[in-house]
């Protein structure tokens, strides 16, 4: 997601536009859905580092909360290509017990450690035998294992930043 926002901000200052405007121009509607889902998730993960315990049944239920605040929400710039990643990733939860697999050799790959799974609140090693391993976490990216939603949700933030920014405003002040 970092590397997302990062390429939004280059490209939307590329086409002379303020990317911290887009806030201002966009109009979410249900917005506290969105936002209380992700504070939930947030703090899922948290709970999850001091218990060890994994709570698949929320972390389903506010992906259900982001859905519908994305689904009102589809008809702003990039939207679309954010609820589309987050479709995929919420069929990877359902299929896979409510945490999303991750392949063993992609996280190697970006070098972080297999343990860390102990205290990871939304992620599972991934079982070679599923067949629906495609929609899981195995896209290794510098130190980030992708999934094809992930990369979905990050071309829309790209999208979303871009298109819903305002050109830069001169302000000349005249005596």
């Amino acid at each position: 997601m970092k590397y997302s926002l990062l390429i939004a901000l280059i490209l939307t200052l590329i086409q002379k536009k303020n990317p911290l405007t887009f806030i201002k121009n966009i109009e979410f509607q249900w917005p506290l859905v969105i936002l209380i889902s992700f504070g939930v998730q947030i703090a899922l993960a948290f709970a999850t580092i001091q218990s060890k315990e994994k709570f698949e049944l929320i972390l389903i239920l506010t992906f259900v909360g982001i859905t519908i605040g994305l689904w009102k929400n589809r008809h702003i710039a990039g939207v679309k290509w954010i609820l589309a990643g987050a479709l995929l990733n919420f069929a990877a939860l359902l299929l896979h017990g409510g945490l999303m697999p991750v392949s063993e050799s992609a996280l190697l790959q970006t070098g972080q450690e297999v343990d860390s799974f102990d205290t990871d609140s939304r992620h599972q090693l991934m079982d070679s035998s599923s067949p629906y391993w495609i929609l899981g976490d195995w896209i290794p990216v510098i130190r980030y294992v992708l999934s094809p939603g992930d990369l979905l949700v990050g071309i829309g933030i790209i999208l979303l930043i871009m298109n819903n920014s305002s050109k830069w405003e001169l302000k000349v002040k005249v005596k």
